[in-house]
């Protein structure tokens, strides 16, 4: 106990030595625990956004396939297709429907996978629908019209009563309105019921509802594809009225062009029905617990369905684009934390170097009268500490208030912001027609809207966590032990008639 009071004694006869001491210990404890901060917040941040980006995946139909199908056809002769299309047995039909699509069996087999918690279904199709006018489909068959006879030609596929049919296994989680680039305005969406049970029922866009004076609980007549007669109609019930969100806006900007108006959302088995493709979907979307999960599943996919027609398209470059800066943020605050650290490390060695040999006659003379190596230590301890204890306590509330703005710092050296451009349409001021098709390189989690073309500032979230206490105190006892490493040495060494002797 006597020891201890000497050493704490010691600590305060010696004011401004220590204070030299404790300012530079307290600069580079600042910046260590600083980086420490910097380096939590940025796992804790990557871990957050490993549970909502980099965590989804579709199996559609490849680009690849579709290229070499495009090609075969492009190297048949226009009496070639034909003969071909008049001799075709309904299967072969079928087969010439589907071949762009994917089958459920396979679909429903991955979203077996322990690692997918969430997943879907869609089939996109153009449909037939009588006494229903689409406008904007008009002006861009008079756009061909007038192409033709300029000596061009267009796509033969579309009519003026044909419409864009987009469906799922439940109408609360189409990406459109996930995403917020359209919202139901009247009725309901349809429901996994209306999926199972195959129930008549479609939702329609609200400008197209109005041209066609339309209401919730009204009936749209559509034509099975490829069959014709009563036998070949299927009675639709509108259940619900969206808006087009960036519609609506173009609007209050003076453009009133609404480039979604035909577009028709029914449940995933009325639109097979419609478009003659029963047990085919365009996409199975697929959402995991983890970004980590994603090479499980890609190898899942490569080992037991992939047979050169499928692919296996992820969100791993949103991750990326998201995670590698703050990746890096936390791989730079490493090396400063160590190099930090390792200053702190050499301060305090040389400091009690010095501290030790001005005061070896004070040493010798306490082993003189008695007192014992633990003793003296146990002193010279106490003082340590002490100087430890006090530039940590500052150091902590200082960091508390510079961390947020290291961590801008180290950010924005790596790169200021993320450019996540949410690949919503061609960014041209056109409709594209479908999304997520095998020549769409768009997953259907963005949507099919239009590109934002907004920037999303990347900004890393520094807390100052309750571990980082705990820390501080492992830095203590790491800083004191070498601090105490010194004295040791020194006081195991020295021998009290050698120190009297050259007095």
């Amino acid at each position: 106990m006597r020891a201890l009071k000497r050493g704490f004694r010691n600590f305060r006869r010696h004011p401004l030595r220590n204070l030299v001491v404790i300012l530079l210990l307290f600069v580079c404890l600042t910046f260590s625990l600083s980086m420490l901060a910097v380096k939590l917040a940025s796992d804790s941040q990557v871990q957050e956004v490993k549970e909502s980006v980099g965590n989804y995946g579709e199996i559609k139909v490849s680009s690849d396939y579709t290229m070499q199908v495009f090609e075969e056809e492009r190297s048949k002769s226009e009496s070639e297709r034909q003969t071909q299309s008049r001799t075709m047995t309904a299967e072969e039909q079928l087969a010439q429907r589907t071949r762009f699509l994917v089958s459920e069996e396979i679909t429903d087999a991955f979203s077996q996978e322990a690692e997918v918690i969430t997943y879907d279904k869609v089939l996109d199709a153009r449909i037939s629908v009588d006494d229903l006018t689409n406008s904007a489909m008009e002006s861009m068959l008079s756009m061909r019209e007038r192409n033709v006879q300029t000596g061009g030609t267009a796509p033969a596929a579309l009519s003026s009563d044909s419409f864009s049919f987009e469906g799922n296994t439940n109408g609360s989680s189409l990406s459109d309105f996930m995403v917020g680039s359209k919202k139901l305005t009247e009725g309901s969406f349809y429901s996994y019921q209306d999926y199972l049970k195959a129930n008549p029922v479609v939702i329609i866009e609200k400008t197209l509802a109005e041209t066609n004076e339309l209401s919730v609980g009204d009936t749209l007549t559509a034509t099975i594809s490829g069959q014709s007669g009563k036998s070949g109609e299927v009675d639709l019930t509108i259940i619900g009225i969206y808006e087009t969100v960036q519609a609506e806006e173009q609007v209050a900007g003076q453009e009133t062009f609404n480039p979604m108006g035909d577009t028709l959302y029914a449940p995933l088995s009325v639109v097979q029905k419609l478009y003659n493709t029963p047990g085919y979907v365009q996409l199975g979307s697929y959402y995991f617990d983890s970004e980590d999960s994603v090479a499980v599943l890609q190898q899942v996919f490569d080992n037991e369905l992939s047979d050169g027609t499928l692919e296996f398209a992820t969100d791993q470059e949103s991750f990326e684009v998201i995670s590698d800066p703050l990746t890096k943020v936390g791989k730079t605050s490493m090396i400063g934390l160590a190099g930090a650290l390792g200053a702190c490390a050499l301060i305090i060695l040389l400091a009690m170097a010095i501290i030790i040999g001005g005061r070896t006659r004070e040493l010798g003379v306490l082993k003189a009268i008695g007192a014992t190596n633990r003793q003296v230590m146990a002193q010279y301890a106490v003082e340590v500490i002490c100087i430890c204890l006090v530039a940590i306590i500052l150091a902590m509330g200082v960091s508390a208030m510079i961390s947020q703005k290291m961590g801008n710092w180290l950010l924005s050296d790596d790169t200021a912001t993320a450019e996540q451009s949410v690949t919503q349409g061609n960014g041209n001021g056109m409709p594209q027609m479908g999304f997520g098709g095998a020549m769409d390189s768009r997953l259907y989690k963005e949507g099919s809207g239009f590109s934002s073309g907004s920037q999303e500032s990347l900004k890393l979230n520094v807390v100052y966590q309750g571990s980082l206490f705990l820390y501080g105190i492992l830095i203590l006892f790491f800083i004191g032990l070498l601090g105490m490493a010194v004295p040791v040495i020194w006081i195991t060494r020295l021998k009290p008639a050698r120190v009297l002797s050259i007095e």
